[in-house]
C-alpha cells in the first residue's frame, strides 16, 4: 500500500508587523478551516500580526 502525502490548500505565515519576523507557519487542509482563520483574524484575536501566502516555490535560507 502505497501512502500519499496531504497535500495542503493554503499555507499562510504569521508574522509580527514591527519586525517582520515569522511567528508560524499555519497549513490548512481544507477551506473551510482557512475561512475559519480569516474570520479569527478579523476578530482581533491577532493583535498586532499580520498574515501572508507563503511562497512555495522557493526555499529561504537565514542570513545571520
Amino acid at each position: 500500500m502505497v501512502r500519499i502525502g496531504i497535500k495542503y490548500k493554503k499555507v499562510v505565515e504569521l508574522f509580527n508587523e514591527k519586525t517582520g519576523e515569522v511567528v508560524r507557519v499555519i497549513r490548512f487542509r481544507n477551506s473551510i478551516a482557512f475561512n475559519d482563520f480569516l474570520k479569527g483574524f478579523r476578530a482581533m484575536r491577532y493583535p498586532g500580526y499580520g498574515w501572508r501566502y507563503k511562497d512555495k516555490g522557493k526555499k529561504t535560507e537565514n542570513m545571520n
